[in-house]
């Protein structure tokens, strides 16, 4: 089959559902709740997928973008889809299962968009309920394409599964979801460059003769030792008698008497400290006798 056919033949098929909905939503009674929300095209497509498929097409139908990563969105999404599959396996007609889906819409939407609370919530699930099982029902509530086994099963569904839980609804709809961002750090490990001390890879490499006489540096050449000169030594100066006489005629009496009793204090200083230091021994050893003579004698 050519593109240009199988566009054709989408198209037939995209006018048709449009002409069989149009067509549906025409010839329903006033304030029925069937094709509110599903259309019969879109249950009777819903109706040839698996759950999974089902999944992802009513995301799709009921515009839930993000229930992969909102919470809200995705307990809402898992309701919608528990409820259609649930209608699927009790046999429901293709109006009965829009009607049905509706109705969950309807309560779901008290919760979020109008804060209701349980009591007032029921009230309105009975108010749905009007008219089922009367033949001609003067006042009705959009559900009376039900029977009367029908309803008690739907009532019983809708109390189980909304219902009982009506706190956790309450509580999703109305406490925003925490944004988590969550990053993740990687350490990638690379190959060091080939320099000292990492040698380059082995599929580099050559052999060593061929390294040594084309890619090695040549050696540096020796370099010449510089002799150097021990430096000579200062010759110690000796003087003659006659200059020594010289330098002691310029110093007078004083200043030599001064220069030897400056020698001699210095060579006494220490020989009388060391003299007073033995003194102070020999006493100190001679008291330590004369205590102890005096202990015996007593």
């Amino acid at each position: 089959m050519s593109r240009k056919s199988r566009a054709s033949k989408d198209s037939r098929k995209s006018h048709s559902s449009l002409n069989e909905d149009e067509e549906a939503i025409a010839n329903e009674k006033e304030g029925s709740l069937a094709w509110k929300v599903l259309h019969i095209s879109q249950v009777r497509t819903l109706l040839e997928l698996n759950v999974d498929q089902v999944h992802l097409k009513m995301a799709d139908l009921l515009n839930l973008k993000d229930h992969a990563v909102n919470l809200q969105e995705a307990a809402v999404l898992d309701y919608y889809v528990a409820g259609f599959w649930w209608a699927k396996e009790q046999s429901f007609t293709l109006q009965q299962i829009s009607g049905f889906i509706t109705a969950l819409s309807t309560l779901l939407d008290n919760i979020r968009e109008k804060q209701m609370s349980l009591v007032d919530n029921l009230k309105e699930l009975k108010k749905m309920l009007v008219g089922i099982g009367q033949e001609t029902p003067e006042v009705t509530g959009g559900l009376d394409f039900f029977n009367t086994d029908q309803a008690k099963l739907l009532t019983d569904y809708i109390t189980k599964s909304l219902f009982q839980h009506y706190k956790l609804y309450q509580y999703m709809f109305t406490l925003e979801q925490d944004e988590m961002v969550i990053g993740t750090e990687l350490s990638i490990e690379v190959a060091p460059p080939a320099d000292i001390p990492f040698p380059p890879p082995l599929d580099e490499g050559m052999k060593e003769a061929v390294y040594l006489e084309h890619v090695a540096p040549p050696p540096p050449p020796p370099e010449k030792e510089e002799e150097k000169e021990a430096p000579s030594g200062e010759e110690e100066k000796v003087f003659t008698d006659e200059e020594v006489e010289d330098i002691l005629e310029g110093v007078t009496t004083d200043e030599l008497k001064e220069v030897i009793s400056s020698v001699v204090n210095e060579m006494l200083g220490s020989l009388s400290a060391d003299v007073g230091a033995k003194l102070k021994e020999r006493e100190a050893q001679y008291l330590a006798k004369i205590s102890k003579m005096q202990k015996i004698a007593e």
